[in-house]
């Protein structure tokens, strides 16, 4: 029973990726669809999703232009869970990141969103997607930044845009571009949501726990929609870009004429 009520409740919330305004997740929703919609429209041909979950990435995508390949490992996110999305991709191919079962130079681009965080080596993944990207063809990178620990215990890394760049060129990739997922108000407004949704019932009472989850749940949901609207409206605000909810970056796999140029213009030739 209270397993039914409580799916009922998450279903009036919404589903994560696919957020309603009140939803906890909206402003990371709202402000990488921006970014990663931006990004995704250039890439083209057969694109591989790492990691790809629930398929979330397809729909940054031209499918007019694309063929879109999800891959992960087994036992990953439950695509047909409602309450995660309602856009769902079933997994095609199950593979490791470190270890892809394409020839070298075959793929014309690669996504790998809300994924390195999650390895315990991000530069061997980076590494092999380079590997199988065609020359010419490009990746987009999507992590988190100001953004509550989660996957517990699989969660290991947070980057600055620099040091996601740096990684990224210690593989072979050329930084096209990098765009950053909302800025302070929206990070502060997100972690405050997620603290009384996730973290505020650990270790409490089972009554409270009820009360909390159940009783309250009305005002937690209005309590949300009004910090999501102030951090949406106080956006203009910051231009610091200092304390971003997450960062895309998009990168390019040189083709070998252009390597050789480079390292020519290096030496003076």
């Amino acid at each position: 029973m209270g397993k039914a009520i409580y799916g009922l409740l998450m279903k009036i919330e919404g589903p994560e990726l696919e957020p309603f305004l009140w939803h906890s997740h909206y402003l990371t929703a709202h402000h990488s669809k921006k970014a990663l919609s931006s990004l995704g429209r250039k890439l083209r041909g057969i694109i591989l999703d790492l990691g790809a979950g629930t398929g979330y990435g397809a729909r940054f995508l031209d499918p007019n232009n694309t063929k879109y390949i999800p891959t992960d490992i087994r036992g990953g996110r439950n695509p047909e869970d409602s309450l995660i999305t309602k856009m769902s991709k079933r997994i095609k191919i199950y593979c490791s990141c470190y270890e892809l079962p394409f020839l070298s130079d075959r793929i014309d681009g690669i996504m790998m969103i809300s994924l390195l965080e999650h390895l315990e080596n991000p530069s061997s993944a980076l590494s092999e997607a380079y590997r199988i990207l065609i020359p010419g063809g490009h990746i987009i990178v999507a992590v988190p930044f100001a953004f509550p620990v989660h996957g517990f215990p699989m969660d290991f890394h947070r980057w600055t845009r620099e040091g996601l760049k740096l990684d990224m060129m210690n593989a072979g990739f050329e930084i096209m571009e990098a765009k950053y997922h909302g800025n302070i108000f929206a990070s502060l407004a997100l972690n405050i949501n997620l603290f009384i949704k996730y973290s505020l019932i650990k270790g409490r009472s089972t009554l409270i726990i009820i009360i909390l989850l159940y009783l309250a749940f009305p005002i937690r949901v209005i309590f949300q929609l009004v910090i999501n609207l102030l951090a949406i409206l106080l956006n203009p605000i910051d231009k610091s870009d200092t304390f971003p909810l997450g960062l895309s970056i998009l990168g390019k796999k040189r083709n070998d004429d252009e390597t050789r140029s480079k390292v020519h213009v290096h030496e003076g030739i």
